[in-house]
């Protein structure tokens, strides 16, 4: 009897241990090398809610200068359905944050087609008042029959 009440005791301590929650995150990275030294790091941070069938992610395109430092982050946000057969986009938005008051927004724009959503993104530098640079960007995002976003 014992036992049975010691292994009660461990098993409802350990199930209370266990965080619950609604959301599970999952995040992938991946870092893109360009010929300046500059770089970019692109992240998918995917949250599943409590209803299956649906997800959505953000997909953070963060450019650091040849010095290391972030100057700036576009983000693509989606939502999707999905139900084992196929997936389809509901909702897309790109964001951009700025880290280095040289740089700034030249354009932006978001779409959803089928299971994928796109962004266009047109970053410019400028010195001395002058543009020196432009940086365009591509952002998608997709999701398969199951729910995983890439």
């Amino acid at each position: 009897m014992k036992k049975i009440i010691s292994f009660a005791l461990i098993l409802t301590m350990l199930v209370c241990v266990i965080p619950i929650c609604g959301n599970a995150a999952e995040n992938q990275k991946e870092t893109i090398y360009f010929d300046d030294g500059s770089y970019m790091t692109v992240e998918i941070n995917t949250i599943r809610t409590r209803a299956s069938g649906s997800v959505s992610g953000s997909k953070p395109y963060t450019y650091y200068g040849s010095d290391g430092v972030a100057k700036w982050v576009a983000t693509l946000s989606g939502s999707f359905t999905y139900n084992g057969s196929s997936a389809t986009c509901t909702s897309s938005s790109v964001d951009v944050t700025i880290y280095n008051s040289a740089w700034y927004t030249v354009s932006k724009s978001a779409s959803k087609s089928g299971n994928t959503a796109s962004a266009s993104v047109t970053m410019g530098e400028k010195r001395g008042g002058v543009t020196v640079t432009t940086f365009p960007i591509s952002l998608s995002m997709s999701c398969d029959k199951n729910g995983n976003l890439s």
